[in-house]
């Protein structure tokens, strides 16, 4: 009975409870989760807060990572499977296996954004400069204290350090996050506005606004933009997911051969291109717009269809 009621609730009733499922899990991952992870290492609820602050310490370190992965699994992978039994679409986490070139495209696609995202990344900064000065303060304020996170989660100082980074940034944020705002968000968009480059593109802007860093704003959203077509496209989460896995640990990668000086220049991409650029971003073009043909050439969701 309970659950032919959520199978038959309007779409955006659908969207709205599944908003609050992944608030709940947040709260139960946040909270109970580190609650949990206190009495595991025998700290006091103060003393963990206080390692979780001190993202550089080792104790930070493994606080971080394990709540960001208990994160990911209750609020976004465990939500969206809880979601998709609720309301049995049939096309929500859609985990059929794509046909292989659909791997190869992935990755291209997701090699060759890496100029655009640079270029949204600057434009995104010009647009923070029109806000309210105290907004902006908050936002630089929350800004510094991400990236000071995520500097300490780039930095490998012992060996666990980079199979567990692996683990909790690049593999699970590309599972669970594409299982939420792939597999549930975009669909139920879609059908409510039926209209699929709506679900897209709501399901983008809110995979970017949910990671609360607005510097990033864009070039996220334009990252989960791409990952949604990818979805409509391939008729299937895996190429999405293997695009997610491979922007996340790429930079991870990267970190640990570069170390301090690419994580810095991560972090404040604002530097004047320089000819390698340029030559950079001329074949990362001419690969995305082969890519782009491919797609549509192989498309398993024709576009006359307005919903997923």
């Amino acid at each position: 009975m309970i659950r032919t009621a959520f199978q038959t609730m309007h779409p955006f009733g659908q969207l709205i409870f599944f908003f609050c499922m992944v608030l709940v899990g947040m709260a139960l991952a946040s909270g109970g989760g580190f609650a949990a992870l206190a009495a595991l290492q025998g700290h006091s609820v103060e003393q963990a807060m206080a390692f979780a602050n001190d993202a550089a310490s080792d104790e930070g370190k493994i606080y971080n990572l394990i709540i960001n992965g208990v994160n990911q699994l209750v609020s976004f992978g465990l939500m969206a499977w809880i979601a998709q039994k609720l309301f049995a679409g049939r096309t929500f986490l859609n985990l059929r296996a794509p046909k292989p070139g659909w791997w190869l495209c992935a990755f291209a696609m997701a090699w060759a954004v890496q100029p655009l995202i640079d270029l949204t990344f600057r434009a995104n900064g010009l647009l923070l400069e029109f806000m309210p000065e105290t907004l902006a303060e908050s936002i630089n304020h929350y800004e510094a204290v991400a990236a000071q996170v995520t500097a300490s989660l780039l930095t490998f100082d012992a060996a666990w350090q980079f199979p567990a980074t692996i683990i909790t940034v690049a593999l699970l944020p590309a599972i669970c996050e594409e299982f939420a705002f792939r597999g549930i968000i975009q669909p139920l968009t879609a059908r409510w506005t039926n209209n699929i480059h709506a679900g897209v593109w709501m399901g983008a802007f809110l995979f970017s606004a949910i990671h609360l860093q607005f510097h990033g704003f864009l070039p996220r959203m334009i990252i989960g933009a791409g990952l949604g077509y990818l979805v409509v496209y391939s008729g299937s989460l895996w190429p999405a997911i293997a695009a997610h896995f491979f922007n996340n640990a790429g930079a991870i990668v990267m970190a640990a051969v570069y170390g301090e000086a690419f994580i810095q220049e991560e972090m404040n991409a604002s530097g004047t291109w320089e000819l390698g650029d340029y030559a950079f971003a001329a074949v990362a073009l001419a690969i995305g717009i082969y890519g782009i043909r491919w797609i549509r050439s192989h498309s398993q969701w024709p576009e006359k269809h307005p919903t997923c």
